[in-house]
């Protein structure tokens, strides 16, 4: 596998990241073209994903940091008023986190037959338009809670399945919340942090089984990934306020009718 694939898996991790096309659908795509691909578990995969993790650290810094101390508020006295300011959405993040381990820990068992499988990932790609469509047509106008954090935690949980975009699919169940667009989008990207950490912690395991003149390919890919997801948040960002996720669905329909017939 040349150096050129390793940067182009990782511009496409970067973009479809965030954009509601399912990122982990797309590489289940991207590799099955390329001959003779391998990599220890599913190593590459979450390692481009925590290069775009780190995207969203930059681009969100000013509210991570807020949130920061709004947590530093149970304890210290001074940070409490950025503590009643961000409160819905520091315990929205903790809240969701919960049912995202726990489906994702037991989804893990069976990940990496769903990551070999395009057939799978088509039929997700399309239930993935289906929520973009509708989720397109909602007017919310309603701030994040506990319970509806809850519920999103939910669906980032089964988006581990290639082809369910999980920046789409939690900006759709948030909209159908009535979380207001702008704040459905922030709470999605920010609430993935917990999850991707840990994924990436739990597939560490397999950095022993690396081969030394893999590391750089592995790491021009993060790269790749970093700078592209930054872009696509951006876009993304402009693109939920305005409503128009619908070119996205109609994307995903294609594609997952493409997979499951020729792939």
């Amino acid at each position: 596998m040349e150096l050129i694939q390793y940067i182009m898996l990782g511009v496409l991790q970067g973009l479809t990241e965030f954009l509601p096309v399912s990122s982990s659908g797309h590489l289940v795509i991207a590799q099955s073209l390329i001959k003779d691909f391998q990599q220890p578990g599913l190593l590459l995969d979450v390692l481009v994903h925590f290069a775009t993790f780190c995207a969203v650290l930059i681009y969100f810094r000013k509210k991570i940091f807020k949130l920061l101390k709004a947590l530093a508020g149970f304890v210290f006295l001074k940070y409490r008023i950025t503590y009643f300011e961000n409160r819905n959405m520091l315990w929205g993040v903790i809240v969701a986190s919960i049912p995202t381990a726990i489906i994702g820990l037991y989804l893990e068992r069976i990940s990496e037959l769903l990551f070999s499988s395009t057939t799978y990932v088509g039929y997700a790609l399309i239930f993935t338009s289906l929520l973009l469509v509708f989720s397109d047509r909602v007017t919310a106008r309603g701030d994040i809670n506990t319970p509806k954090s809850l519920l999103v935690g939910i669906m980032q949980g089964i988006a581990v399945i290639p082809g369910i975009s999980r920046s789409g699919s939690t900006i759709a169940v948030a909209l159908f919340l009535n979380i207001k667009r702008q704040e459905a989008a922030e709470f999605s990207f920010i609430m993935a942090l917990p999850a991707v950490f840990g994924a990436t912690i739990l597939q560490a395991k397999h950095l022993n089984s690396l081969d030394s003149l893999m590391i750089f390919p592995y790491l021009t890919a993060m790269v790749a990934a970093f700078f592209s997801g930054l872009f696509a948040i951006f876009l993304m960002m402009k693109l939920v306020r305005k409503a128009r996720l619908a070119y996205f669905a109609i994307y995903c329909l294609i594609l997952g009718i493409i997979t499951i017939i020729w792939l």
